[in-house]
């Protein structure tokens, strides 16, 4: 279930945002900064020679400043649920609740989803219930019709594709729309590096712009997706790659390399975080301080059971 606010930033209790940093053990005066901060800010509009009247405003935060996307985080961290089959997954103002529904029991998904709900009326954010969607991933060959969700007497629309984060998600976990978005950002940011290389920049910052620029578009999540893709898909990216190699003049990580070299540093992360919720203990092989070089040419079920997932 992805939620969507009506102007989440706009909608901050500056009094009650200063409660919750208390109960947070913030020291007061950076909470008394932070209040006045958002209490009494005028607000006009200029066009040429034309301006609105003032207009003072006593809530929500500014748009466009780094400040507002973490006082929502703050705003809105009281509000947490992860177990083993559902969990809700926050970032800034995108909100998802996930849930694993076995032998048909919903109750615990739809409950956590009327909590986020009464939540945020408590805490006076209005959900936009007709750009909220819901997508179904059921894989069994016979499927029973589901259900649809209700928000505030409002059925909730289940959708077979959603962009969440950047990411194409289908109800089928097939990459390939979220593959043809990538290409198609890999490719622009391509014609600039090619335009760096006709100004006859050094390889070494043609590298530079290839990993800022570029490969960052490319590889954005590629632990998500990177190992689910077809192989049409995977030569294309790959042949999007080489291209760029051949601009920068040095043979390029593969994404296959790069998806493999990620997915186990983020392992190794997990396994090493007592505080991540997969956490279940030392493994024997961190124990002997086995480096990521030899991981790297186990099979995959020598790896994966150590996340206890």
């Amino acid at each position: 279930m992805f939620f969507d606010f009506y102007s989440a930033f706009n909608t901050i209790r500056p009094a009650l945002l200063g409660e919750k940093m208390t109960v947070m053990q913030v020291e007061a005066p950076i909470v008394s900064w932070i209040v006045d901060y958002l209490t009494g800010r005028p607000q006009y509009v200029r066009l040429q020679n034309c301006v609105s009247d003032r207009v003072v405003s006593n809530t929500g935060a500014p748009q466009g400043t780094v400040l507002s996307p973490f006082l929502f985080t703050l705003f809105t961290s009281d509000f947490n649920y992860c177990t083993e089959s559902c969990h809700l997954q926050k970032f800034s103002d995108d909100s998802a609740i996930v849930g694993c529904i076995e032998k048909g029991d919903e109750s615990e998904y739809r409950t956590v989803v009327g909590n986020f709900v009464t939540w945020s009326e408590l805490n006076h954010l209005q959900l936009n219930v007709t750009k909220t969607k819901e997508l179904i991933m059921d894989l069994r060959r016979a499927k029973t019709p589901v259900t649809p969700v209700s928000i505030q007497g409002v059925p909730v629309d289940t959708v077979e594709e959603y962009k969440y984060l950047g990411v194409y998600f289908k109800n089928k976990l097939d990459w390939t729309r979220n593959t043809e978005a990538v290409y198609k950002k890999g490719q622009s940011r391509l014609f600039f590096l090619r335009r760096l290389r006709s100004f006859n920049i050094c390889r070494t910052m043609l590298r530079m712009f290839y990993k800022s620029v570029v490969a960052s578009t490319i590889f954005f999540a590629v632990t998500c997706w990177g190992s689910g893709l077809k192989v049409a898909d995977n030569n294309r990216l790959n042949k999007l790659i080489r291209r760029a190699g051949d601009v920068v003049g040095e043979e390029l990580d593969t994404l296959t390399t790069v998806a493999e070299r990620r997915m186990l540093s983020r392992l190794q992360s997990i396994l090493d975080n007592v505080a991540h919720p997969l956490y279940t203990g030392p493994a024997e092989h961190l124990q002997q301080k086995t480096p990521l070089t030899q991981m790297h040419h186990r099979a995959p079920q020598e790896i994966i059971p150590a996340c206890g997932h």
